[in-house]
């Protein structure tokens, strides 16, 4: 019932984890609507959703969102890693730009080529550092709304358990 409804379809949009075991809380509160009699006794008396099942879900839920936090916050360290890999490429360059003597300019500019990544070059490397600020920049603000998702989850399985 977590992954149908947490999934996204073709027919139906994209519906948090928190607004998902909102849900599932709901179905697991006992019914207290009329009930068919042969049902009387388990659904009045349970709910639709078992609570001990449900329970254990959050922990799941927290788990693989903190799983998920911990290897977005690698990446985030490689590209921060990348991102001063090339400002110290733009530092060379300005170095290079700034001297006068040839042979400074020589050194610089191979400083600046053993900085190089495999399909960096002079010509490209300044674009390829604004791409990697702007994936960190994305990355920063899923891993902020994962912590928000996590908070929000906490809130729902302490009032609830």
């Amino acid at each position: 019932m977590f992954d149908a409804i947490v999934s996204k379809r073709h027919y139906k949009t994209h519906i948090s984890i928190s607004e998902t075991l909102k849900i599932l809380l709901k179905d697991a509160e006992p019914s207290s609507k009329y009930v068919a009699l042969d049902t009387l006794h388990t659904e009045s008396k349970y709910g639709k959703i078992n609570k001990r099942i449900l329970k254990v879900l959050f922990k799941v839920v927290i788990d693989d969102t903190n799983y998920e936090i911990s290897c977005i916050m690698e990446y985030v360290k490689y590209l921060k890693d990348q991102i001063k890999r090339l400002n110290q490429i733009i530092q060379y360059e300005e170095k290079m730009q700034n001297t006068k003597k040839e042979k400074d300019k020589n050194y610089y500019k191979e400083g600046m080529k053993l900085l190089f990544d495999v399909g960096e070059n002079f010509e490209n490397y300044k674009d390829i550092l604004l791409e990697y600020k702007k994936v960190l920049e994305e990355k920063e603000q899923r891993i902020q709304k994962l912590f928000n998702e996590i908070k929000i989850i906490k809130k729902l399985k302490s009032r609830r358990f």
